[in-house]
């Protein structure tokens, strides 16, 4: 292939092209269908082929196919919201969010960037407590999503002479790692999900208290490793400071009662998380 640039009436034509592919489905009868009335003219009269009949409705087989795909690929990424709000109600989020944000590149699993922030912000006028529920949702399948992409890493694993010098590190997140929170037992909830259902599934019952846990990809699946809320605490602490400091905050915020022994529960939780292969070295 040449280096030479594509002549300007077929870029005029593809952008022609890909604005009818891109545009919304109707949702007014209950059904997504095309809206084949939107499409140009001149398009359809220079590409539909006359021999598959009406020129409208062969574009609209691409424009259905597109949005089909797109909203699968979503849907894929986020089962658990897709789940709570049900697929009609995901599609019209998906479809916001690809107006807005149009795909641009060749991988499909990028699609879903950008979504949970878009997803929670579009919450804000959901009835409470639905929205938080769901804007955990969403933060749950982030971190599914993001830590079942990502590049492996060496993990960290210090040396016996780095003891010296751990308390000034900054530990850094395994890419293939992530902490999440929940208020509701969605985990248990994305575990059993199967197909994303056809109807909305109930919210289940909140929990008497929020539960914290690790995610740790492994060759086998993701794994779900449950964490005390004082070590959940700690982990999120260390994400953001260094050591010495985070150390210094978790002290400040502990209840008196736990003060003596959270110097030796601080260090078991440091060996596990370095055990799990938490941090990235």
């Amino acid at each position: 292939m040449s280096g030479r640039e594509a002549p300007a009436w077929l870029a005029e034509l593809q952008e022609r092209f890909g604005a009818a592919l891109r545009s919304p489905l109707g949702r007014g009868t209950g059904v997504l269908r095309a809206q084949e009335e939107r499409y140009d003219a001149r398009l359809c009269e220079e590409i539909a082929p006359k021999t598959w009949g009406d020129e409208r409705a062969s574009i609209a087989v691409y424009n259905r196919q597109y949005w089909f795909r797109l909203f699968t690929a979503l849907q894929g990424s986020f089962p658990l919201c897709a789940a709570l709000v049900g697929p009609w109600r995901f599609n019209e989020f998906a479809e916001r969010f690809l107006v807005e944000r149009a795909p641009s590149g060749w991988d499909l699993d990028r699609v879903s960037d950008g979504f949970a922030a878009f997803f929670s912000a579009a919450l804000g006028e959901a009835p409470e407590p639905a929205a938080e529920a769901l804007r955990e949702a969403a933060e749950i399948d982030e971190a599914w999503r993001k830590i079942f992409h990502a590049a492996e890493a060496p993990p960290f694993r210090p040396a016996p002479g780095d003891a010296g010098g751990l308390l000034g590190a900054r530990l850094k997140l395994a890419p293939t790692a992530a902490l999440v929170r929940e208020s509701w037992p969605l985990l248990d909830l994305r575990r059993g999900l199967g197909v994303v259902p056809e109807r909305a599934v109930p919210l289940p019952p909140r929990l008497e208290a929020p539960r914290s846990w690790a995610l740790l990809r492994r060759p086998e699946g993701v794994l779900r490793v449950p964490l005390e809320e004082q070590e959940a605490e700690l982990l999120r602490l260390l994400v953001a400071h260094p050591v010495l400091q985070a150390l210094g905050a978790l002290e400040a915020r502990c209840p008196e009662e736990r003060l003596d022994a959270l110097p030796g529960d601080a260090q078991r939780w440091l060996a596990r998380s370095v055990e799990l292969g938490l941090w990235a070295a």
